[in-house]
């Protein structure tokens, strides 16, 4: 039977400050870890709680690595000790820090702390491995697969980052011995409902503010139609609201909600302004749209959809009539696709999930709550802020916590200075201006007009294809996609490069950044010029 010693029991210290970052390790699984170099293990079980409270000493205070390095809590989600007895760390609801995220170069797979707990047996290099260890971490990977949304997924540390680590523990998890019973790794494990969805403003999302707005009162509202972005699930709701505002010459992005794989609910044009997502129904219909192709709706996309559906009836004090784009009179488009269709068509049937107001970590998009006082959050929320100091190249590097504080208020006195506006340490319209018009760095490219490795990656992450640094033909299918999508193209996704798709990347560049582009045809540095700065500028 697992035993689980809560932080209260063990003596735990306070964290430093509340987590900000998003937790979804539904998408992951479990990361192992052991303590590193030397011997760790405690022979008499007594001593084990006190071993728990050095390691959260270490961690928290410095020096650890560095001053700078320390963290705000212990860094495991959970410890097992050599007799079996699991110490609740962070526990199952605060995003981890061991898994590593620094520095880049080390990363094996990005994302590990958002995506996976991380669970350390109490033992280093040198110690022996435990039987009662190895059975209790099974258990442990168990409980979090049914208690705590714990995705298929168990890996060792050294599979997500440069290191050593989890030493002899690792022969243990290549062979098996952590899987439950019946507990393979060949699938995603769908949440539960208790994992509420997240709901995030503009000011938290870090929505460039409308040219124009129309309100409409709700009492007009008769609708509700569903969308799809029919783009990679990796877009964000910034970039989308880029190619609306630069490309399409709109006030605003299109829709007034958006959706992501992981359910997560995003603020477009809101309840009462009237959308630019469907001609001839932007008044009467609220417009929602899935952000990816079709069949990339996950249930728990499905349960956000519905939500918002729920929501605005309950605005509207009606039921309103729950429609597709393509079902809408006089719209000639497949959009929301042929999954979406058949799911509205079948009634919006979904698992009922609580909505909670979001705090942060929203990726590339965003995020933050401007927790902490100080700074302006009307036009961009301070962890978007954060990003785009530290985008510009500001160093030391900003935490992007989403809390104001004096180095916060330095880093974007001193970007304002950089873009030629007043360095007040207020995130205005003016700023926000100057910042779009200027080099948004969002792919930190170097602006070189050279289509190397690093450039190819930051092109397959915008078109949703496999980020290799090789670019062949799936690359150039994904951009084909990418232009017919996004630039009305035309071309036939084919993967063969040449004079029509590029005409078709310059005409869209042009489109988007005023490039001024020849569209000849001509694959050239002044192009891949005109790709960096879109890519650097999320216009792309």
């Amino acid at each position: 039977m697992l035993t689980i010693v809560t932080r209260e029991e063990w003596g735990a210290r306070p964290r430093k400050k509340p987590e900000t970052l998003s937790f979804s390790p539904w998408r992951g699984g479990v990361v192992v870890h052991h303590l590193g170099p030397g011997k760790e293990a405690q022979s008499r079980h007594d001593d084990c709680a006190a071993h728990v409270r050095d390691i959260q000493r270490m961690q928290m205070d410095p020096p650890f690595w560095s001053s700078k390095d320390t963290y705000d809590d212990i860094a495991y989600n959970y410890l097992v000790c050599n007799h079996g007895i699991v110490f609740e760390g962070r526990g199952s609801d605060v995003r981890s820090a061991a898994n590593g995220a620094e520095p880049p170069s080390k990363v094996k797979i990005p994302g590990a702390n958002q995506d996976y707990f991380a669970v350390c047996g109490m033992m280093a290099l040198e110690d022996e491995v435990h039987g009662e260890m190895v059975a209790a971490i099974r258990e442990l990977v168990g409980w979090l697969r049914s208690n705590a949304q714990a995705g298929p997924l168990v890996r060792g540390h050294l599979d997500v980052f440069d290191t050593e680590c989890p030493g002899k523990l690792y022969p243990y998890l290549t062979s098996g011995a952590f899987l439950p019973p019946g507990g393979g790794d060949d699938g995603p494990t769908p949440p539960k409902p208790s994992q509420p969805l997240f709901y995030y403003s503009r000011s938290q999302w870090g929505a460039r503010p409308p040219k124009e707005v129309t309100r409409v009162p709700l009492s007009e509202r008769t609708g509700f139609t569903v969308h799809y972005s029919d783009g990679p699930t990796s877009q964000t709701v910034r970039a989308i609201q880029n190619y609306h505002m630069d490309g399409q010459g709109w006030s605003d992005i299109g829709y007034n909600f958006l959706v992501d794989r992981d359910g997560r609910i995003y603020e477009g044009r809101g309840w009462d302004v009237v959308g630019a997502h469907a001609t001839g129904h932007n008044t009467t219909h609220i417009g929602a749209c899935f952000i990816g192709y079709d069949g990339d709706a996950t249930p728990r996309a499905l349960s956000a959809l519905r939500a918002l559906y729920n929501a605005a009836n309950a605005n509207t004090g009606r039921t309103l009539t729950p429609t597709w784009h393509g079902g809408l009179s006089g719209q000639s488009t497949q959009c929301p696709g042929p999954g979406l269709r058949a799911w509205v068509q079948g009634g919006m049937q979904a698992t009922s999930i609580p909505v909670r107001e979001g705090t942060g970590g929203i990726g590339g998009s965003g995020g933050g709550t401007g927790a902490g006082g100080g700074g302006m959050t009307s036009v961009r929320s301070v962890a978007s802020q954060q990003q785009a100091v530290n985008g510009y190249g500001y160093s030391p590097a900003l935490t992007v916590d989403g809390i104001w504080g004096p180095h916060t208020d330095a880093g974007v006195r001193w970007l304002q200075t950089k873009l030629g506006v007043g360095a007040d340490g207020l995130w205005g319209p003016a700023t926000e201006a100057a910042y779009n018009g200027g080099l948004d760095n969002g792919a930190a490219l170097t602006v070189d007009g050279s289509f190397g490795p690093a450039t190819v990656k930051a092109t397959q992450r915008a078109i949703g294809v496999t980020v290799d640094g090789q670019w062949g033909p799936d690359s150039v299918r994904g951009l084909q996609r990418h232009l017919n999508t996004w630039s009305g193209a035309g071309l036939v996704v084919d993967g063969a490069a040449g004079p029509a798709t590029y005409k078709a990347l310059q005409t869209h560049l042009n489109k988007m950044t005023g490039a001024g582009l020849a569209v000849d045809g001509a694959w050239g540095p002044a192009t891949v010029k005109a790709l960096q700065t879109a890519l650097n500028r999320g216009q792309f």
